[in-house]
């Protein structure tokens, strides 16, 4: 059997909880939401970072750890704003009966009258806020002004600065939580871990230091880069092996593959 090829497949670009690997970068950020929303009465907080660097990763492991009952992740942007409010209350008052023709000022009075008042009110957790438009974000700035939900939003570090000079946000917003960029120890961390939770703690071994100094330079420690470049490393890896399993028998992956997996990803030039 080719060892490469369940390597792969360990790097397919999907936030699975199974998979999740506890990064420094990003216990930090884990904590301090998770501190938020078990102990602070805030009505939004922002969660922020570049392109890619595993904000999505992070809120998905929050479902493991926040009681389900008070927490909803809205992971990509809803449709209709009925729609989006239908979810919520057939998710937190699916004890109340609901009709396809309630209007915005319906589901708020109903939240208002039946959610429990209290200061640690249910979370909803918006990812991908920058692709909202005006009247999605001032719903979300109405029912945070009811103090019936509290709200996470989840945007780009390029954009966080429009969401947080929006009018109706800027005295409400409690927090910002920042999740940098990998360092090169976490890049190692990743890869060995993910590898390690797959039992091929073989694969892993077969990497020099160099080799992770050069994988960090062409991914500049953005978590989504690098599953690509992995999973592309160990497709070539996966093809020669086939061809030639000798090739690896030094116990070490060729410098010349993760050159070629680099320049697949489009971080190398080829000439």
């Amino acid at each position: 059997m080719n060892p490469f090829s369940e390597a792969k497949n360990v790097f397919l670009e999907k936030a699975d909880e199974m998979d999740y690997i506890d990064l420094d970068i990003n216990i930090s950020a884990r904590h301090r939401i998770e501190q938020l929303i078990n102990k602070v009465p805030f009505q939004i907080v922002i969660l922020t970072g570049k392109p890619g660097v595993g904000k999505s990763y992070l809120i998905k492991q929050l479902e493991k750890n926040i009681p389900k009952e008070t927490l909803h992740i809205q992971l990509f942007p809803f449709l209709s704003l009925n729609g989006f409010l239908a979810q919520l209350h057939l998710k937190f008052l699916p004890q109340i009966k609901i009709n396809k023709n309630m209007t915005r000022d319906e589901f708020f009075k109903s939240f208002s009258e039946n959610l429990p008042k209290n200061d640690l009110s249910p979370v909803i957790i918006i990812d991908e806020v920058q692709l909202y438009g005006d009247k999605e974000l001032e719903v979300i700035r109405m029912l945070s002004d009811c103090r019936v939900f509290r709200f996470i939003l989840v945007t780009h570090a390029l954009k966080h600065k429009e969401v947080l000079n929006e009018s109706y946000f800027t005295s409400r917003i409690w927090d910002k939580v920042v999740i940098n960029q990998l360092d090169i120890k976490n890049v190692r961390l990743f890869i060995t871990q993910k590898l390690n939770k797959a039992n091929l703690e073989a694969i892993s071994r077969i990497f020099k230091d160099s080799h992770y100094k050069f994988i960090f330079k062409q991914t500049d420690g953005n978590l989504r880069l690098l599953t690509r470049m992995c999973f592309l490393l160990f497709d070539i890896c996966e093809y020669y092996y086939n061809i030639e399993p000798t090739i690896f028998s030094k116990g070490e992956i060729p410098k010349k593959y993760i050159e070629m997996a680099a320049i697949e990803l489009g971080s190398l030039d080829a000439k």
